[in-house]
C-alpha cells in the first residue's frame, strides 16, 4: 500500500513539474514574439532623435514609421510622454562627432545602424552616470556614414 501511494505522489509531481515547464515555455514564446529583434536593425540605416543623454548613454526616438515596433511606448521626460523608444550607448567616437556638431545632443537627429559592440578606445574615458527612468529596451547604436 505505501510503495502504491509513494509511486501515486511522484507520478502526481512529475505532473506539476511538466506542466509549470510547458507553462514556461509557452510564455517565453509568446514573449519572444511580440518583441522585435535588434539584430535586425543591424542591416539598416534609419533615423533617430536624442531625447535624453548623459554620459554617452542616450534614450532615442526613431523617427521612421516602419520601425516603430523596435522600440518601447510611454517614456516620460519633462511631463511628455514619448512613443517608438529605446535605450542606447554610443562610442567614444561617435560621441566625438555628435559633439562636434552640436552643443547639446538632446534635439539631435542622427542616422544610425545598431551593432553588436563598439570598438574599443583605451584613450576613452565615461562617467558613470546614467538615465534614471530610461526604457528597458537596449540597443547598441553606430552613426552610420554611408546612409542615403
Amino acid at each position: 500500500m505505501f510503495l502504491f501511494l509513494n509511486n501515486a505522489i511522484l507520478i502526481k509531481n512529475n505532473r506539476v513539474k511538466l506542466t509549470y515547464i510547458s507553462l514556461i515555455l509557452l510564455l517565453s514564446l509568446g514573449f519572444s514574439a511580440c518583441d522585435k529583434s535588434s539584430s535586425e536593425l543591424q542591416d539598416q540605416c534609419f533615423e533617430v532623435k536624442i531625447l535624453n543623454e548623459i554620459c554617452g548613454n542616450a534614450v532615442v526616438q526613431i523617427l521612421d514609421p516602419k520601425l516603430f515596433d523596435y522600440g518601447e511606448n510611454g517614456y516620460q521626460l519633462d511631463g511628455i510622454s514619448y512613443n517608438h523608444v529605446f535605450t542606447t550607448r554610443f562610442s567614444c567616437a561617435d560621441m566625438s562627432k555628435m559633439s562636434a556638431s552640436a552643443s547639446s545632443l538632446k534635439g539631435l537627429q542622427i542616422k544610425v545602424k545598431a551593432t553588436d559592440r563598439h570598438e574599443d578606445d583605451p584613450y576613452c574615458t565615461r562617467c558613470a552616470a546614467t538615465i534614471s527612468n530610461a526604457p528597458h529596451k537596449f540597443v547598441l547604436l553606430k552613426i552610420a556614414a554611408d546612409c542615403k
